[in-house]
């Protein structure tokens, strides 16, 4: 009899909750709304047992419509070569991406609800100026760009450099090292 009653308690228990990997959001109202389209309209991402986004490698030859969407947000193809990057996946949301990248914990991308593309860059990729202090424009090495359906952009991961001085900057370390790899292009 025991056994019965401990699976009922286990099953009435368990009703409530979100299956691992799922993001539970509010719906929209006046106070929530966002005040830009989205960029990308993206499907939820599947995960495993274990609770671990399962990552598919993006076809460079023949990525889906929402891949596409993502390298051309991101400039792959047309102001970077799709040789240098050096993995991309679709995440189920902002939180993870610190697994996959070293941020310091503090970056917006990490609060967002919803899936987020992330692309990670191996090589230079110049980021026009304009201002104080690099009226020249800076040249990131080994940045990230993410798309979700609200933000696109990207950040600085490796060294910064400032065309106009020459002056390079380190990232700062990462809240969380991070504990997993971003699957590399398929052909």
């Amino acid at each position: 009899m025991k056994k019965p009653i401990a699976l009922f308690i286990l099953t009435t228990a368990l009703a409530g909750c979100v299956p691992a990997g799922a993001v539970v959001t509010e719906p929209p109202n006046s106070a929530t709304q966002p005040t830009n389209p989205p960029v990308a309209s993206l499907a939820p991402v599947a995960t495993n047992e274990f609770g671990a986004p399962s990552l598919s490698p993006v076809s460079a030859s023949h990525p889906g419509p929402e891949a596409a969407a993502a390298f051309a947000t991101c400039r792959i193809g047309e102001g970077i070569p799709m040789s240098e990057v050096a993995g991309m996946a679709k995440l189920p949301a902002g939180s993870d991406v610190t697994h996959y990248v070293a941020l310091t914990g503090r970056e917006r991308l990490l609060k967002k609800p919803g899936p987020v593309w992330l692309i990670q860059i191996n090589g230079d990729v110049p980021q026009p100026g304009g201002g104080s202090p690099s009226p020249g424009g800076e040249i990131w090495t080994d940045p990230i760009c993410f798309v979700t359906n609200e933000d696109s952009g990207y950040l600085g991961t490796g060294p910064i450099t400032n065309t106009t001085t020459g002056t390079t900057t380190q990232p700062q370390a990462p809240a969380v090292a991070p504990d997993r790899t971003l699957p590399p292009l398929a052909p």
